[in-house]
């Protein structure tokens, strides 16, 4: 979504903080599409593309074709917001009912984690499986504030535009109930930042695709292992 103030995208924002020129990045895909916005995305920096030496395996591939594909899609957003909390929470940056709201979050998402890694079955993957670098977001409160207030915002956006892509009803609902909590989170750290607008600024919200949120996603530079 565009910060009307400032004009730039939560992914520009993203981006920065993460400092996506100073680390590797594996971008492996399905499609050429998804391979141009996806490179598109991670050479906004002056050193171009850094990804692609096939060390791992992705643990997710696009477009999404069913059920399961859109589950290990937000199962891989869910381990990258758990490893961020759970991060988050040792730095030892964080303090008062910031680090209470955090550790609150950290088990939200875990709890998250273990409800799709349970739908998967045999599929699910682990932390074990990817690898996550959250650069200088996680060396002050409010830099981890901003950033968490954008990731969440992300997992919002991304879950409204996949739920009409769910087939199952009760994997809908699960998704469903999923969103709220995301949204709450969002409102809570958009309220700690002084975001404009306040915690809700809006009445409706805006959808992203699986294409948009894995480039947004590169563009983070967070991603060592996984994609």
């Amino acid at each position: 979504m565009m910060d009307e103030k400032s004009g730039r995208t939560e992914s520009d924002f993203l981006a920065r903080m993460g400092g996506a020129g100073d680390r590797r990045k594996f971008l492996k895909w399905s499609g050429a599409a998804v391979a141009v916005a996806a490179v598109g995305a991670a050479c906004d920096d002056d050193d171009g593309p850094t990804g692609g030496d096939g060390d791992g395996e992705p643990v997710v591939t696009l477009p999404l074709q069913n059920d399961t594909d859109i589950l290990k899609f937000a199962l891989f957003l869910e381990l990258l917001e758990e490893d961020f909390y759970v991060k988050a929470v040792q730095s030892g940056v964080l303090s008062g009912e910031v680090a209470d709201l955090t550790t609150n979050v950290r088990d939200h998402e875990s709890a998250h984690v273990d409800a799709i890694q349970a739908a998967l079955g045999a599929q699910a993957f682990t932390q074990d499986d990817v690898e996550f670098d959250f650069g200088n977001t996680l060396a002050s409160q409010a830099s981890f504030l901003a950033t968490a207030q954008v990731l969440e915002q992300t997992g919002v956006s991304a879950y409204l535009g996949a739920i009409g892509l769910i087939q199952s009803r009760s994997l809908r609902r699960t998704a469903g109930s999923i969103f709220t909590i995301e949204a709450r989170h969002t409102a809570a750290f958009r309220a700690f930042n002084n975001a404009p607008g306040g915690p809700v600024p809006n009445a409706f919200e805006s959808p992203m695709t699986p294409e948009q949120v894995v480039a947004a996603v590169v563009s983070t530079g967070f991603v060592v292992e996984g994609l």
